[in-house]
């Protein structure tokens, strides 16, 4: 069994049911523990995003502080909008921050001395600006889930929607892959080249499959028709294949592997979440349209 394996089984067996335990601890405080969790992720997944970017453009001083920040400043101010009583609310203060963020970013680069760093002054603003935007604007919406109704359940609908999805791809490929792919023919898909076609519809059926099981078990959660929950796990199941295929653009444009080294032998942070972030917006918004009916 190779370490890989090994991890993504520690994953699948530890990391999960821990994430899932997260969504349960102090849930009148706005879940803070998994929240927490999505905000350091965000923190940790925007340093690492920034290596996509050439070091002229992330290396300055105090990179290292605000590089981080400006990945998670967006989930924690709708967090904190969430739990303030009687406060402006998470959507106004992540609108207002996204706008000071932006706001500061292009008034310090007139101040730039030097004509050699003029050239620099838009791929900067593009790359925190994107960074705020990937990961931070799409962590917000993992800490979005925890205000809808039955917000426990959702969050643990969440990840079993999108880890399962992963899992079921990579075993799916791993046994069936080869049998199923004819020696030569290119990739379905050149930008990830280690995945099959196989790989990808056991992942997609696995999403569908989650929300009509989760339907069937728990009716008032997920209410209305058969067909709107077969809709909505074809909507996870696409959106968590190209979270995962968005990444590996990404870094295919940025000719390196992996996003990082925080979990040996698998890579970077990013690597691991790349597809529940992506998922995020789509899984909030989808439930809202499909059986909530209200933002």
């Amino acid at each position: 069994m190779t370490q890989n394996t090994l991890l993504r089984l520690a994953v699948f067996f530890i990391g999960i049911p821990a994430l899932i335990a997260s969504a349960f601890i102090l849930p009148q405080w706005g879940y803070p523990v998994f929240s927490i969790l999505a905000i350091v992720s965000a923190a940790l997944s925007a340093r690492e995003a920034s290596h996509f970017f050439p070091a002229a453009i992330r290396d300055y001083p105090f990179s290292a502080f605000v590089l981080p920040l400006v990945g998670a400043i967006v989930p924690l101010a709708g967090y904190i909008g969430r739990v303030i009583p009687k406060g402006p609310g998470g959507t106004f203060l992540v609108m207002a921050t996204m706008m000071l963020v932006s706001v500061t970013i292009l008034a310090v680069q007139p101040l730039k001395q030097h004509a050699n760093e003029y050239p620099g002054i838009l791929p900067t603003v593009t790359a925190h600006v994107f960074l705020m935007i990937y990961p931070g604007l799409f962590a917000w919406h993992v800490i979005r889930v925890a205000t809808l109704s039955g917000a426990s359940r959702l969050i643990v609908l969440f990840l079993l929607s999108t880890y399962l999805n992963d899992s079921a791809a990579w075993l799916f490929g791993r046994l069936f892959g080869k049998m199923t792919t004819r020696p030569g023919s290119p990739p379905p898909l050149p930008i990830s080249p280690n995945k099959s076609l196989i790989g990808f519809l056991g992942g997609f059926l696995t999403s569908i499959l989650v929300m009509v099981v989760a339907g069937a078990l728990m009716p008032s959660l997920l209410p209305g028709t058969l067909f709107r929950r077969i809709i909505f796990g074809v909507m996870m199941g696409v959106a968590t294949i190209f979270g995962d295929l968005a990444e590996s653009a990404l870094k295919r444009s940025a000719a390196v592997k992996d996003s990082g080294d925080i979990i040996p032998g698998r890579g970077g942070l990013l690597d691991s979440i790349d597809s529940p972030l992506f998922a995020a917006p789509v899984f909030y918004y989808g439930f809202v349209l499909l059986f909530s009916g209200s933002v």
